[in-house]
């Protein structure tokens, strides 16, 4: 059985990521993302080799992305504020940090609606 070819890309981007080899591994996941923009798996593994490869507003720009295509998107939020700490910027650091707060308290809610009383979700 073959991969999709977005899911080859990215099983390649991950290989090249965990070789420390950045810029390469940000080359396949945009490979990836032309074949589907919205790919949200490419998106996060770009922003964070793009993180990695300390091109942070490239990082910042793709994890806005994300953002958009998903609200409630704790990494990504968790990717934007990192960027910011990186850029000695505390302030924004500080608001994407509560943003991931939210986003992961809204999931943690939703979970717990979808809990039966009684059980340990």
């Amino acid at each position: 059985m073959s991969l999709d070819p977005k899911d080859a890309h990215c099983m390649r981007a991950m290989d090249l990521f965990t070789q420390r080899r950045f810029q390469e591994a940000a080359a396949e996941f945009r490979k990836a993302l032309e074949i589907d923009p919205s790919f949200t798996l490419a998106l996060h593994g770009l922003a964070r080799a793009q993180f990695e490869a300390r091109d942070l507003d490239a990082a910042i720009e793709t994890a806005k992305r994300i953002v958009e295509l998903d609200p409630d998107d704790v990494t990504a939020y968790s990717t934007l504020s990192q960027c910011y700490v990186h850029k000695e910027d505390k302030e924004t650091a500080e608001h994407w940090g509560a943003k991931a707060r939210m986003a992961g308290w809204k999931q943690q809610l939703r979970q717990d609606k979808k809990s039966p009383p009684g059980s340990q979700g």
